[in-house]
């Protein structure tokens, strides 16, 4: 008994672990026998009867266990397998069995084994799932049971595989597991190449493209049309041919159906040409300078790089392409093209196997004309005659016939018969035969129509390219060490030398010059005398007055001709600049938040002569890529009735944080220019196209950005290195850099260390004698 104050336990001598200890043994045992019984109760009716399919009954016989292979594919098929050592070595006589395929588990390779066992002598067929278009297999089942076949297999997610009797059908089949089917990509790349690399593999996946020697991995995205391509960017130093290995892999993704991000084994090695250097420029050795040449099917020939394929313009104008042989002499013929009367100019360019262009040969001034008059005698030539379609005149023959096509080229005069030596002579108006003797005869008229389009043959080739879309680089083509090097160095130089002492000469002049454009744009009225609409033009009229202006600079200065091409180059670069005036719009209206209803827009007349400079400096000295001011849209103040609204627009127009949209808005659709035109194939009308209107979105932008941000009175450039030199200096500095970087490949005009330093000497010496006249001043003043 307890009593008070006491502690006596009355549980069991040695406490409760025995008795718990017995109760969990007796437990367990309980369900360790009553899991048993189960188990067996199971695998008596399995271990009784085989597996049968449709037309077989179930027998006491035992049945066959199936081995469980691994499904690692092996690199070498094997037609016959021997038994492991734990399998049967003979199977039941005369009880054909169904036949069965073992799993053959998530597959990695582009060949898998499959096996299983079958019937001793019976052929089997492997078939996968007709919709990955997967291969089968067929083998013999040996005489221990077990048969084993390679085959090909194509990725998807989900597969499977069937194994049947061919010798008996009526045993039936079997399906193995579904299995997950990755197979390696395969790289089509086998040309010489600036960067991008090819292949095709499973639409969704993602390709890793390893390089030999390299650490460093490229990634892309298989498209819906199985295509994929990455650039070797920095895949070898510098801009020189490398030859390198590859191989690829790719990795699916369980957004296309797979269980798990399944990785292929990696391709074969291809070995690929990496060719960044542009082609020298090709020669032309026929027809030599001054020489006389006929108007039409002309023949040019020359020297160039053997393989590249070679285009021979006249007057910038293409008029035959050929493909340079392996002896490097090359020879076409211009026959679809009539040249006009007078002194020409013929050049050539080529482009490589790898797609670099060469710049232009040595130009060759030609004079086109009829050729001169054979000996006397009688020349064979067809009879005809002719009706006149049009008054006009068209070319005559070289020699021989002196029937022509009258108003071929809008020409005048009528087909005429007889023989004649190639001279020519008037042909009447109206319709009817003639008839000549040898050396003269009734033909049509010898002089092309100047007034004519000519716009047969590659005149009127929409596809043709131009000097504008050939010589900006692409990134994967500009990418190297030396670009970094170069961009850095040049945007250290504007900020040093350029930069800084305009902005001494823009603090200098501060107010003590006159705007020369006051009196042109009615400045020096009285406001009394100026109307509300007199102020400012609606938004889309500035646009289109902006557009307009930087698209005729920009052909100008590119120069162009009444063709096709130049027609297609046109309305790219008026698009272009379309789309830089609206990025001008759109920015400094979102830098103005809530008072964006007092910005107006304007064309700057400081923009516009900065464009027609650009132009002319282009036009004179043939630069490639062409200097482009792809922007000469400001924003203003909108008058409104009140002078506080005016003075508030003033004010945010020509604030940092207006300046600074502007200049990272024109960054950002000039690098979006940029990766367009690395990424649209060169060829095609619409490859064409893209690529000029990407190259006006970067080079105009970049020009724009650059010319706004030096630090000259009212430039955004001014704005921003008043109120915050850093961000003046970093936007600076990566615009620069930028355009240096497109600048700077490997072919196109560059221009000259002795220009730059001349310009920055310049620089120097105008900041140097602003700041002397400004001491000069203040002590006359003292």
């Amino acid at each position: 008994m307890n009593t008070h104050g006491e502690y006596v336990d009355e549980a069991v001598v040695g406490g409760d672990r025995p008795v718990r200890r017995t109760r969990f043994v007796v437990l367990a045992a309980g369900v360790i026998a009553l899991v048993a019984a189960l188990l067996g109760a199971v695998a008596a009716p399995a271990a009784a009867a085989t597996s049968v399919t449709s037309g077989a009954a179930a027998s006491s016989a035992p049945a066959l266990a199936a081995p469980s292979p691994s499904g690692t594919s092996t690199p070498v098929p094997q037609n016959q397998l021997s038994p492991s050592p734990g399998n049967p070595t003979t199977s039941p006589v005369g009880r054909p069995v169904q036949p069965t395929i073992a799993d053959p588990g998530d597959i990695t390779s582009g060949t898998v084994r499959f096996s299983g066992r079958g019937t001793a002598g019976h052929a089997v067929r492997v078939t996968g799932p007709a919709s990955t278009g997967s291969g089968g297999c067929s083998a013999t089942v040996q005489d221990a049971g077990a048969w084993s076949c390679f085959a090909p297999v194509r990725s998807g997610p989900g597969q499977v595989f069937t194994v049947s009797d061919r010798t008996a059908p009526d045993l039936g089949s079997s399906r193995a597991p579904a299995s997950d089917v990755i197979v390696p990509p395969t790289v089509t790349t086998s040309r010489p190449t600036t960067g991008p690399v090819s292949g095709t593999g499973l639409a969704g996946s993602t390709v890793t493209l390893s390089v030999s020697g390299s650490t460093t991995d490229h990634t892309a995205t298989v498209g819906r049309d199985g295509r994929w391509t990455v650039s070797l960017g920095g895949a070898a130093a510098g801009n020189g041919d490398a030859r390198l290995a590859v191989t690829a892999t790719q990795t699916a993704s369980t957004a296309n159906g797979f269980r798990s991000d399944l990785r292929s084994a990696a391709s074969a090695p291809v070995t690929i040409t990496l060719d960044r250097t542009a082609p020298a420029a090709p020669r032309i050795t026929s027809p030599g300078a001054g020489d006389r040449v006929r108007t039409q099917a002309s023949t040019v020939s020359g020297t160039g790089e053997p393989r590249a394929v070679l285009t021979v313009y006249v007057d910038r104008a293409p008029v035959c392409r050929v493909d340079v042989p392996a002896s490097g002499r090359w020879s076409c013929t211009a026959a679809g093209a009539t040249l006009l009367p007078g002194s020409r100019t013929m050049s050539a360019t080529q482009q490589d196997a790898a797609g670099n262009f060469s710049r232009s040969s040595a130009d060759v001034v030609v004079r086109v004309g009829q050729p001169s008059a054979a000996p006397s005698g009688v020349a064979t030539g067809a009879t005809g005659s002719g009706t006149p379609s049009g008054p006009g005149t068209a070319t005559a023959g070289a020699s021989g016939s002196g029937h022509g096509t009258a108003g071929a080229h809008g020409g005048a005069g009528s087909s005429g018969t007889g023989g004649s030596t190639g001279s020519t002579s008037s042909g009447s108006g109206g319709s009817g035969n003639g008839g000549g003797t040898a050396g003269a005869g009734t033909g049509d008229g010898g002089r092309p129509d100047p007034r004519g389009l000519g716009w047969s043959g590659p005149a009127g080739d929409w596809t043709a390219s131009t000097a504008y879309d050939t010589t900006v680089p692409t990134i994967q083509a500009a990418f190297s060490w030396r670009t970094v090097l170069v961009a850095t160095a040049v945007a250290a130089g504007f900020l040093l030398l350029i930069a800084g002492p305009l902005a001494l000469v823009g603090a200098a002049a501060r107010g003590r010059l006159r705007n020369p454009f006051s009196a042109l744009l009615g400045r020096n009225r009285p406001h009394a005398e100026r109307r509300r609409a007199d102020d400012l033009l609606p938004t889309w009229a500035s646009i289109t007055v902006a557009v307009l202006v930087v698209g005729l600079c920009t052909v100008l200065g590119v120069g162009v001709s009444l063709e096709a091409r130049y027609v297609r180059l046109a309305i790219a670069v008026l698009l272009g600049a379309a789309v830089l005036a609206t990025t001008i719009v759109l920015s400094s209206r979102w830098a103005a938040g809530a008072d964006r209803d007092t910005i107006g827009f304007r064309v700057s007349p400081w923009l516009v002569l900065a464009a027609l400079v650009a132009c002319g400096v282009t036009r004179s000295f043939d630069l490639s890529p062409a200097v482009i001011v792809g922007a000469v849209l400001v924003p203003v103040g909108r008058p409104h009735a009140d002078t506080a609204s005016l003075r508030l627009g003033r004010a945010i127009a020509a604030g940092a944080r207006s300046a600074t949209w502007r200049s990272v808005a024109l960054l950002v659709v000039a690098a979006v220019g940029w990766v367009l035109h690395s990424l649209t194939p060169g060829s095609g009308f619409w490859g064409s196209f893209v690529s000029e209107f990407a190259i006006t979105l970067c080079v105009g932008g970049l020009g724009a950005v650059v010319t706004t941000l030096l630090p000259l009175a009212g430039s955004a450039g001014q704005s921003l290195h008043e109120q915050s030199r850093g961000r003046y200096a970093a936007i600076a500095a990566v615009a620069v850099a930028l355009a240096a970087a497109v600048y700077s490949g490997a072919a196109g005009t560059h221009v000259s260390p002795v220009v730059l330093t001349a310009v920055a000497a310049g620089c120097t010496a105008a900041a140097v004698a602003s700041t002397v006249w400004l001491r000069v001043r203040r002590d006359q003043t003292a």
